[in-house]
């Protein structure tokens, strides 16, 4: 299927995106930052322009949007702390002013990136798109409230919130810190891991703008495979030959790096993926955490 994929911040994922979406002869455009980020941009034939969602007026992007886009929206969580003193509050705002030039545009879908940080700490239970949310970082409270905002839309632009684990692939993944010594143990490691490869996602991300449901729907994205952190350090300290990382405790740590940062530790939930699988029919090339570390330290060699 060929179309024209637009994407609002292009950077670790949205830069897999496009080489999955240009490999098979769709159209790309997408937005960065910096003038660099477009030169990079160019070099892989994304058609590429400059665009900060805080800085720039949403309405220079409707005459880039064009009818029958699939937009993808991948910009982080823009603030550090959460405010419910604005309407529409500031971190809401951006995301839909950028949705209603997609929708004025006449685009057909919007994809949200969103996290799983929305659902809290569920003690380890498994967790679904139905699953409830309870947030307990101020990421996470944004994260919610823009979901909310996107998916009470009626339009005929479908809207898809894609919830995400935490994403690792070449470039960007665990053993970079442990080879520089920048990584702790928190509380043991003895917290579940949800994870995600970065082709995998933006394969699935695909699935949802090819296949996903007219209207609102949430897709929980993961490997379905989650595991206690420690394993995979432990596996990768023995495959790397380096030290194993000090621990830390959490209360330590979030003293030092603050709520957002600690609620990765804190927070744990299995995140399933029966809707991706069974909805969209995505087929993981690595359908757990160690399958897709192999394949990185394959290519390294």
């Amino acid at each position: 299927m060929t179309q024209r994929i637009a994407i609002v911040g292009v950077g670790y994922t949205g830069t897999e995106l496009a080489r999955q979406a240009l490999a098979r002869s769709d159209t790309v455009v997408g937005t960065t930052r910096s003038s660099d980020g477009v030169r990079r941009l160019a070099s892989l034939g994304v058609e590429a322009r400059t665009f900060d969602v805080l800085a720039d007026e949403p309405e220079a992007l409707r005459g880039w949007f064009e009818p029958g886009d699939a937009v993808v929206y991948s910009v982080g969580t823009l603030f550090r702390e959460y405010a419910d003193d604005t309407t529409p509050r500031r971190h809401v705002a951006p995301v839909v002013r950028v949705f209603e030039a997609a929708e004025a545009a006449g685009a057909d879908r919007f994809v949200y990136l969103s996290s799983t940080s929305v659902y809290g700490d569920h003690g380890g239970r498994i967790v679904d798109e139905e699953s409830e949310r309870r947030p307990s970082s101020p990421y996470g409270q944004m994260r919610r409230d823009i979901e909310d905002a996107l998916l009470a839309r009626s339009s005929e632009t479908s809207v898809a919130v894609a919830r995400i684990v935490g994403i690792y692939g070449p470039g960007r993944n665990l053993a970079e810190y442990l080879r520089r010594g920048r990584f702790r143990l928190v509380d043991g490691g003895r917290k579940l891991s949800n994870r995600i490869h970065v082709a995998d996602l933006a394969r699935t991300i695909l699935a949802a703008v090819d296949r996903g449901a007219a209207g609102p729907r949430v897709y929980l994205v993961a490997d379905g495979h989650p595991f206690p952190l420690v394993e995979l350090v432990d596996w990768m300290v023995e495959h790397l030959g380096v030290d194993r990382p000090p621990e830390v405790s959490l209360a330590d740590y979030r003293a030092e790096r603050g709520p957002n940062r600690a609620a990765r530790w804190h927070n744990e939930i299995r995140a399933s993926n029966h809707r991706i699988r069974e909805e969209l029919g995505v087929e993981l090339a690595f359908p757990d955490v160690f399958s897709g570390y192999r394949a990185i330290f394959a290519d390294d060699t």
